[in-house]
């Protein structure tokens, strides 16, 4: 027994709603319209920007309906212009029993130079707004398109234009979301950039001192060599350590070419006082420079957490700058500066960096993290917004607070990786 007409229109339309991504949507729309029409060719005709073009044609082969996507123009080669047109221009359907016989469209060339019996071309409409159509023809039977049929078309059209516009906003959606990370991509390589050029005297002495090393041991290793006997042993020695030097001065480099490399986010198992304290061998002169006593609590036994470690290591850099800056005005008493690690309460990571600065006011605490809030002259209120959302990103969450007697303390927490490759 067929299926009744209400039957058939309920699963079309249950068929289209669960669809959201366009491609799989339009396959399942000209399927299901071929077979519910009893129609062997059908187009697919959605408006672009400045058009309306063909995205799929849709043939059927006995009991299979094969659907090809394409953007192809309307024209006299693939449809019937003028109706489709006209259909187009009145949001109105259009139903040909006999294609062959006088019509309004009969002096169409595609309806001249072929032997279509039937045709049916329905509008998808959504809120007055035509959002496409579906253009269906038989080319063995005349009135293939029952009065049955073209009820349940018509229903089911509904329920495609709904879907349509449901796949276009879902793919705006992802597309906006796509931009905003690149654009969150951008400002954070930016901010690398930027702090890193901040921290160029710094970067040029870490790397000064190993390649100096290294040019006073070779002259060392070639007195050695004059000596009469030469003293192998020392020349041994000599080299070992040029060795040590240079792969000390690769290692800084390789760190900075890390840290400022515009790179895709990569998701990896991260030990977290590993990367923190890869930073502050970058950071160890700058600090030096600027009189500030570093002092580390780093805890035995951490988990590891899941992340992408440039990123992780860029917020630890972000908050070490500025607790430097915020402490380079102090001039009675210490600069001092805590890092440490422990476990927090849900089994995850705790990271803290801890200033002796002058603090920070309660409306500061309140919109600290705010895009373009800032307390530096000349700052550009981007650092502590990337740093939130590179965190949340991962899982975590960060905050501030004032510290007494003075200073600032930064916190964030990053989730523990489980073995079986989710973050906890």
């Amino acid at each position: 027994m067929n299926p009744s007409p209400l039957f058939r229109v309920i699963k079309a339309s249950q068929a289209l709603s669960s669809e959201i991504v366009l491609p799989r949507l339009i396959e399942r729309l000209m399927t299901i319209a071929l077979e519910n029409a009893g129609a062997d060719r059908g187009l697919l005709i959605l408006p672009t920007d400045d058009a309306h073009l063909i995205q799929a044609e849709a043939q059927a082969t006995g009991d299979r309906v094969e659907v090809a996507l394409c953007q192809t123009p309307i024209s006299g080669t693939t449809c019937p212009e003028s109706l489709v047109r006209y259909v187009i221009r009145t949001h109105e359907s259009v139903i040909l029993d006999d294609a062959s016989r006088p019509n309004l469209f009969s002096d169409d060339n595609y309806l001249r130079g072929r032997q279509t019996k039937s045709i049916l071309c329905l509008p998808l409409i959504k809120q007055g707004r035509l959002t496409g159509l579906i253009y269906l023809e038989n080319t063995l039977a005349s009135g293939a398109f029952t009065a049955d049929r073209s009820a349940v078309l018509e229903l089911m059209a509904a329920q495609a234009a709904i879907s349509l516009e449901n796949t276009r906003l879902y793919s705006d959606l992802q597309e906006r979301e796509a931009k905003a990370r690149e654009a969150q991509m951008a400002l954070a390589h930016a901010n690398r950039v930027t702090t890193m050029g901040q921290l160029t005297a710094s970067i040029a002495h870490e790397v000064n001192q190993p390649i100096a090393a290294v040019v006073t041991r070779a002259h060392a290793a070639l007195r050695f060599l004059g000596g009469h006997p030469a003293n192998l042993e020392e020349v041994r020695q000599a080299l070992n350590a040029i060795i040590r030097d240079g792969n000390r001065a690769g290692n800084v480099i390789g760190r900075i070419r890390d840290l400022i490399k515009k790179v895709p986010a990569r998701q990896a198992e991260l030990d977290i006082n590993e990367a923190i304290v890869e930073v502050i061998e970058i950071m160890r002169s700058e600090l030096l420079r600027n009189g500030v006593a570093l002092q580390t609590e780093l805890a035995n036994g951490l988990p590891l957490t899941r992340g992408d470690r440039i990123q992780v290591q860029q917020i630890v850099l972000n908050l070490i700058m500025n607790a430097v800056e915020a402490m380079a005005d102090v001039s009675n008493g210490s600069r001092d500066l805590l890092i440490s690690t422990a476990g927090d309460i849900s089994n995850g990571v705790l990271v803290t960096v801890r200033d002796s600065g002058p603090g920070l006011t309660p409306e500061s605490l309140e919109r600290l993290f705010d895009p373009f809030y800032t307390t530096k002259p000349g700052g550009m209120g981007m650092g502590l917004s990337i740093c939130r959302s590179i965190i949340e990103a991962h899982g975590g969450r960060v905050w501030a607070a004032a510290t007494v007697p003075r200073g600032a303390s930064f916190q964030f927490t990053l989730p523990a990786h489980s073995s079986d490759g989710v973050a906890t």
